[in-house]
């Protein structure tokens, strides 16, 4: 792969690394890391990538493989509590209703999912990828992959009706 070809597979892969990277690290800084160390440890392989049939899956699981590694080591475990109180505080009631409340919400509770849940719903209905590039980058089967997402999705959606009839019931009593 050439100089140019690197950098252009880059380009159009770079912010789906990072978004992979945050979801798996949370901190928007370590995902940025991530990216980049992904990038350089790519970059030293860029004879070996003209072989990859898939190139963007290989990106991404290296990507995976990497934010696994991070989230293994104790400094980026102490990184991820800070980050996830920093964003819980911050969060105002009165934005509560607000789209970008919506997404934070929604965020949170994907948290709580099982990390190949989270994942999988991450590639699939934020990035687009199909469910056999998913199976590829996460090494799984194509059905265990729409398992694992049927799974997800209905959590996710369970975790937000308990989230709304809390709140409404939270309003009537004080109304």
């Amino acid at each position: 792969m050439t100089q140019l070809e690197f950098v252009n597979t880059i380009k159009k892969m770079e912010d789906k690394m990072y978004r992979l990277a945050k979801i798996m690290l949370v901190s928007a800084d370590e995902a940025a890391d991530a990216v980049q160390e992904v990038c350089t440890k790519l970059w030293i392989k860029k004879e070996q990538l003209n072989r990859i049939a898939n190139t963007e899956a290989y990106f991404m699981r290296a990507t995976r493989n990497y934010c696994l590694d991070r989230i293994k080591s104790k400094q980026a475990k102490e990184q991820r509590l800070d980050s996830i109180e920093f964003m819980v505080k911050s969060q105002s009631a009165e934005k509560q209703y607000d789209a970008n409340e919506a997404v934070a919400i929604v965020q949170k509770l994907m948290q709580d999912l099982p990390e190949k849940q989270r994942i999988i719903l991450q590639l699939r209905d934020v990035e687009g990828y199909e469910y056999k590039e998913i199976g590829t980058i996460l090494d799984m089967n194509e059905n265990a992959v729409r398992t694992a997402l049927s799974r997800a999705r209905k959590t996710l959606k369970n975790a937000l009706i308990k989230y709304y009839e809390f709140g409404l019931q939270q309003n009537r009593r004080y109304s």
